[in-house]
């Protein structure tokens, strides 16, 4: 980014903050700039007008002025997703939330990180679809973010030994199976091929066909506690990497 001058980029509003003269201090998530920090000045005041562009979860193109001190200054919005069903599903909401709080501590400001912040547009439309429970999006937002950094365990092998899994204990090994894993039996959060299965099922690169599932199978619907524990196991990886 240069030090001086205009830039325009797409991305999506993290969070804000009130600033003591009527402004926003914004975390701006953005495509090939990675989290940046930026001035709203008026912004509460009403004496400057973004139509709703300085709401967190909003996606659009966001113009920006770096001033000599190398601070950044919103100078204009255009939205391009506002997610308002997002904002009306409550649950849905604080799973946005926490999904913020973990990109603002795992990713260093200014560092582009644009298959992040892809999965995290398309997993916060998958939050808003009536059909999927949190969870099972929280699960697949984390586990696409542990595989594009490389930090993702095979759900399908065993990790020492490269067994076809039956069951499997979940270690910061990886997945082992029932004799590899044996001192890890009981102590390791475990589950069986089939739970393995519905798990991989939700990693689908193809969100719509994610909701699909969800929306015509009943049994996967009253999955969310499968889903909640593999989202700890999940975020447990990015804490240990």
């Amino acid at each position: 980014m240069p030090r001086q001058g205009l830039m325009a980029a797409t991305g999506v509003v993290l969070a804000r903050a009130r600033t003591g003269e009527a402004g926003l201090w914004l975390t701006l998530f953005l495509k090939g700039e990675g989290l940046l920090r930026a001035s709203a000045p008026g912004a509460e005041s009403g004496s400057v007008r973004f139509g709703g562009g300085t709401e967190p979860f909003v996606w659009g193109t966001f113009q920006l002025h770096r001033g000599r001190a190398g601070g950044l200054c919103l100078s204009g919005v255009d939205i391009a997703d506002d997610m308002l069903p997002l904002r009306k599903r409550p649950e849905s909401l604080y799973m946005a939330v926490r999904w913020s709080r973990l990109v603002k501590r795992f990713l260093p400001f200014e560092y582009p990180a644009d298959a992040l912040l892809a999965n995290l547009y398309w997993n916060l439309r998958l939050l808003s679809a009536p059909p999927v429970p949190p969870a099972a999006a929280d699960w697949r937002f984390l586990w696409r973010w542990l595989e594009d950094w490389g930090l993702a365990p095979d759900l399908a092998h065993c990790a020492r030994c490269g067994r076809e899994l039956d069951r499997a204990a979940w270690t910061e090994d990886g997945l082992l199976c029932t004799d590899c894993g044996r001192g890890a039996q009981g102590t390791r959060p475990s589950f069986t091929g089939e739970e393995l299965g519905l798990l991989l099922q939700t990693t689908a690169r193809d969100g719509e066909a994610v909701a699909r599932a969800f929306e015509e199978n009943v049994f996967l619907k009253k999955q969310e506690p499968l889903f909640a524990l593999a989202a700890r196991c999940a975020e447990g990886l990015l804490y240990e990497k």
